[in-house]
């Protein structure tokens, strides 16, 4: 859920810096908890972030070797998004209509599901891992509200989780059985990177199952993924979106990508253009190097170098709207450049593993080796 090699606060009015996440070399650390699921151990663990005048406490959460979240400590910074694909997904917040649900498939520490609802937008969230749930719930202040099963006495009209409720499921079962009698979400969030990219959810066939099932006419999809932003696997990716939606845009976490360096690729699809109204004042104005830059910059880093296929479009009425809607249809590409299941991505099997290795060994030297040690995983 999260690659990047800096993180960033703002501990004066007008100055923020971007900070490596953590010293290898630093002693200052503590282990908070941990849970044992399955093969998987994990943690959640305190680190210093120091920059040029001084430092501040992150709490990481961790699948092994893999960082899956983090949060500031101090209260005044707490609610900024520590990475900047966080604030990226986050800017769905801004999107040019209404929002008024929600779906996050993947937890991490809650980040962007706790953003929109405090924004306003009721998130439900899918997540396999009930460790993950209940260390979120217990360190980083996710509200973890349990829809109970109505039953035919229930006369209630309260929603039982009003700002969203939390399902412990593997989310590509969830979409498969599971989905609502009609289109429900304007709002689709899926960020399911645990040290890995969960190929299934990348294909045409997820795309769709979210777009036919899930998805109002007007919704959008962002769709979190970790690679090498000049890669042939991540071309396909767009090309894949592309074919289900008529609209996909794609932002990196920086101005400047490292071609050697996998980050968060942030997408978003939909079958409506995707514009933003995005807030202003000093904090944005000014862009500072940290969250409020990323929020007023990050469509300047947008992934423009794909050329986009002709899109056949047809007009279509949705069953549950008396609108008319241009609904498109499959892109006119090259059929094979479209990942249909997870055999497509046998291609590029070299490349994910090159990402888990760097990632997982970029994760490692962020920390003390001590603390490899105490949590009983190998730094090699």
């Amino acid at each position: 859920m999260v690659a990047i090699t800096s993180v960033w606060t703002a501990l004066a009015a007008a100055v923020a810096s971007w900070l490596h996440v953590a010293n290898a070399d630093a002693s200052s650390y503590s282990i908070v908890d941990t849970i044992v699921e399955g093969d998987a151990k994990l943690s959640v663990v305190r680190s210093s972030v120091a920059f040029d005048t001084g430092s501040i406490r992150v709490r990481f959460l961790l699948s092994d070797q893999a960082i899956i979240g983090g949060q500031f400590e101090d209260p005044e910074y707490s609610d900024q998004a520590i990475f900047p694909g966080f604030a990226i997904m986050q800017a769905a917040r801004y999107l040019d209509r209404p929002l008024s649900r929600a779906m996050q498939i993947g937890l991490g520490v809650g980040t962007v599901p706790t953003f929109l609802r405090q924004h306003g937008v009721p998130t439900d969230v899918v997540e396999i891992s009930p460790g993950v749930v209940k260390l979120a719930e217990a360190h980083f202040g996710y509200e973890n509200c349990v829809a109970p099963q109505k039953t035919k006495t229930d006369l209630t009209k309260v929603p039982p989780c009003p700002n969203g409720k939390t399902v412990v499921m593997d989310g590509l079962d969830y979409l498969s059985t599971k989905a609502p009698p009609k289109p429900f979400y304007d709002l689709i969030i899926i960020d399911v990177y645990t040290g890995h990219n969960v190929v299934p959810f990348y294909t045409d066939a997820t795309m769709w199952q979210l777009k036919t099932s899930w998805l109002k006419p007007r919704g959008v999809v962002v769709l979190n993924f970790v690679g090498y932003f000049n890669s042939d696997l991540v071309r396909a990716i767009y090309f894949t979106l592309r074919s289900v939606f008529q609209h996909v845009r794609c932002f990196r976490e920086m101005a400047e990508g490292n071609p050697s360096e996998p980050a968060n690729l942030v997408f978003y699809s939909s079958s409506a253009p995707i514009t933003f109204t995005l807030p202003t004042g000093p904090r944005y104005d000014d862009n500072p190097a940290g969250y409020y830059e990323v929020i007023a910059k990050f469509q300047e880093w947008e992934i423009t170098s794909w050329t986009p296929s002709t899109i056949e479009v047809a007009v279509d009425q949705d069953v549950y709207s008396s609108e008319i809607d241009f609904d498109d249809l499959k892109a006119v590409t090259d059929d094979t450049a479209i990942l249909k299941s997870g055999a497509d991505f046998q291609p590029y099997r070299d490349t994910l593993a090159a990402t888990e290795d760097y990632m997982r060994q970029f994760c490692i030297g962020q920390f003390p080796a001590a603390m490899w040690t105490s949590l009983g995983l190998p730094t090699s």
